[in-house]
């Protein structure tokens, strides 16, 4: 069966990722993926679960994994203490005379340990995804995600072309 189910779906617009991607596409307030369940089963190139052919208990454990996680997120939703700090940082920043150094790193330490804490948690849950599927679909998705990752090579090259320096220049 090809996955179409919606909770599947919704790993896609969370952005977990087997392959330990992180937060590249940071959402709201910096915290990567947005309000999602996490930011370790997808990442560019779309769902690494996109194309499995899993079987209906396979779909089961994985909705249960993921409502497991969106649950475990909502209550443990850091996003309000990160918004926070991050304000902290905004006054910081603009307030008269001499930076606090110090009070900056504190609050920048404060929020790496929220963001740590929140990719443990979304690499937990990749985890028990892992463990639902075999060996063959493990090695299919991997394969995938290695064209995905060269197609996007091809793409970023076609969009940055390397600057090349002509003779005439090089001459000078």
């Amino acid at each position: 069966m090809k996955i179409s189910n919606g909770v599947l779906a919704a790993a896609l617009v969370a952005g977990l990722s087997l392959t330990g991607l992180s937060a590249h596409a940071a959402g709201p307030g910096g915290m990567g993926g947005g309000m999602g369940v996490g930011s370790t089963f997808g990442g560019p190139g779309g769902n690494a679960l996109d194309g499995l052919d899993l079987t209906r208990k396979q779909r089961n454990q994985i909705a249960t994994i993921l409502k497991e996680a969106h649950d475990q997120d909502q209550a443990q939703d850091t996003q309000e203490q990160f918004e926070n700090l991050h304000a902290q940082i905004e006054d910081l920043l603009s307030a008269p005379g001499p930076l606090d150094q110090d009070k900056i790193a504190q609050v920048q330490q404060q929020m790496a340990a929220l963001r740590a804490e929140r990719e443990a948690r979304h690499l937990q849950t990749a985890s028990r995804i892992h463990d639902v599927l075999t060996p063959d679909q493990l090695a299919q998705m991997r394969d995938r995600q290695k064209r995905i990752h060269a197609l996007l090579g091809e793409l970023n090259a076609l969009q940055h072309p390397a600057q090349q320096i002509s003779s005439d220049t090089q001459k000078k």
